[in-house]
């Protein structure tokens, strides 16, 4: 009934002294492999003092500073698994270096290994932050690129000249740019890259002012289509990519404001009064 099959579930106590070891700090591990080090070293000092058979060559019949010296240094030689052959271990000694040699190496693969992990999450750290900060700069150009399509519109319409099909596409392909961009906001605030990647005060008010731009363009563009009387509703696709657009930022600016640790109200509320400008003048048209 008291007994445990290896299948229970519980880890035996040296997979538990395993893991704990793993988790220690660098200094805590070096102190550790010194620590042991220096037990083996006494250890080989005391069988060369009272049983001469059974400790290292060349430790036997030293003076006690020399002992104590040697058998340190042969002490982390063998933890090392260097290996000089300047010292050889006798009798119940080589049962000592053999252990030692186990558990010495199992400790410096350790540090070693924790090592190269840390570079090398630091490094996945630094590439992931890297990443972001490409798509934080190519969200604000895309931006600026749909505005630029928008001046282009706008400036042709001001002049009364005549909107061509490819003006048209070349809208409608500008809403979905948009749509493309904003979907890409709250992924800046996701859980799985807190830590990764943070999108300071700063940058949330560049990004802000960039999504602000856009929808003011936006309006400003559907003003000037109507003040033309151009029937621009009748435009299926570009209506289509239009409505879409709106309702994307309606979805992204709730996440948006939910998700961010800066949220300032007005910024928020100045967007979603933009998009619902927009969206009042495509219904009064309808």
């Amino acid at each position: 009934m008291g007994h445990h099959s290896p299948g229970n579930g519980r880890p035996h106590l040296h997979q538990r002294l395993a893991e704990k070891i793993v988790t220690l700090p660098y200094t805590a591990l070096f102190t550790l492999w010194f620590t042991l080090a220096a037990l083996f070293a006494a250890a080989y000092a005391l069988l060369a003092t009272f049983a001469p058979a059974h400790a290292p060559q060349g430790l036997v019949h030293l003076q006690p500073l020399r002992l104590i010296g040697n058998s340190l240094y042969y002490s982390v030689i063998t933890s090392t698994t260097t290996g000089y052959g300047d010292i050889v271990p006798m009798g119940f000694s080589k049962v000592l270096a053999s252990i030692q040699s186990v558990v010495g190496f199992f400790l410096l693969a350790i540090f070693v290994t924790k090592l190269v992990s840390q570079q090398q999450e630091l490094a996945v750290r630094q590439m992931h932050k890297l990443t972001y900060e490409d798509v934080f700069h190519n969200t604000r150009e895309g931006l600026f690129v749909v505005r630029k399509d928008f001046d282009r519109l706008i400036a042709k319409v001001e002049q009364r000249e005549t909107l061509t099909e490819e003006d048209w596409k070349d809208l409608a392909t500008a809403f979905r740019q948009a749509q493309s961009l904003l979907l890409e906001i709250p992924e800046f605030y996701s859980p799985e890259e807190v830590g990764l990647f943070t999108l300071d005060e700063r940058r949330e008010q560049l990004l802000q002012e960039a999504v602000h731009r856009t929808l003011h363009r936006l309006n400003q563009f559907i003003d000037e289509l109507s003040l033309a009387g151009i029937d621009w509703m009748n435009k299926k696709e570009s209506t289509k990519e239009l409505s879409a657009l709106l309702h994307v930022v309606e979805k992204v600016m709730a996440l948006w404001r939910e998700r961010s640790p800066h949220a300032k109200k007005e910024s928020f509320e100045m967007i979603l009064r933009l998009r619902e400008r927009a969206a009042n003048r495509m219904k009064s048209i309808v």
